[in-house]
């Protein structure tokens, strides 16, 4: 019966919060000092005040709406390239290097250059897009390069035009992978722009907050706000994947996983 219970995903996801939470206290309790780690009801109380406050919500918007502009750019210049990089063999090789030193270069970096080009506002953008558009180039890449060879010559043998290709052979072959690639480029938008606003210090950023609440030795702050940001990139990203999942869109191998823990079970 209990295992049963475990198998279940809510069960599962409200037992380890509870292990996570009874780890935090006992913890705090043991070092019983709020400026190394303070306790979840502090952090709760301080937590209440942010959200009962509209300077907060407006630093969290604020980031929000540069996670989701960041979003939208890395999805759409990532597809064009990635388009080009899988009908080009050529343009693949002209594009694997820049791609490789983007993925080995620390993203703090491209933070710190990016203060020298840039307005602080633009820089957790500019940042954001440039560590998402390795995951969406090689997802589009793999999509396109995943078409039927012999279905491709057959199109072809059948005249089809470049624009029946793309629209009946390659947005078909891509689109789990697109949408794969879009999930995944979503949640590292969100990651990487709170890491810039933290250097870049916009304005209005919630990575503002959390770079002031540092200067001033707040960690329960700090742990509030990050609680916050936790929360909200957890629940769009939720939400998003269950809108590709309920769509179809989502790569079928996840589902197939899916499955097979169920017959395990």
């Amino acid at each position: 019966m209990i295992g049963r219970l475990l198998h279940r995903r809510w069960v599962s996801l409200v037992l380890s919060a509870v292990v996570m939470l009874a780890l935090w206290q006992g913890l705090a309790v043991a070092i019983d000092s709020s400026l190394i780690l303070p306790l979840p009801r502090q952090t709760l109380e301080v937590l209440v005040e942010n959200l009962g406050q509209l300077l907060f919500w407006q630093h969290v918007g604020a980031t929000a709406c540069r996670s989701l502009a960041a979003f939208v750019l890395s999805v759409a210049v990532g597809s064009l390239l990635g388009a080009a990089a899988g009908v080009s063999r050529s343009f693949h090789n002209l594009l694997e290097l820049p791609l490789a030193v983007v993925r080995a270069t620390p993203v703090v970096s491209f933070i710190l250059l990016a203060l020298f080009w840039l307005g602080s506002s633009f820089v957790p953008v500019f940042v954001a897009v440039l560590m998402s558009l390795p995951v969406m180039i090689s997802s589009v890449e793999t999509g396109i390069l995943s078409c039927d060879q012999q279905l491709l010559d057959c199109c072809r043998s059948y005249g089809f035009s470049r624009r029946q290709l793309i629209r009946h052979l390659y947005i078909p072959s891509c689109k789990s992978y697109f949408f794969s690639g879009a999930l995944s480029a979503f949640g590292l938008s969100w990651k990487v722009v709170a890491a810039g606003e933290v250097l870049s210090l916009p304005r209005r950023a919630a990575g503002t907050l959390l770079q002031s609440a540092k200067v001033h030795v707040e960690t329960t702050q700090v742990f509030a706000v990050t609680l916050v940001l936790v929360a909200m990139s957890f629940t769009l990203e939720g939400l998003f994947s269950l809108v590709l999942r309920k769509a179809g869109l989502l790569p079928a191998g996840r589902d197939k996983a899916s499955a097979g823990r169920r017959r395990m079970a």
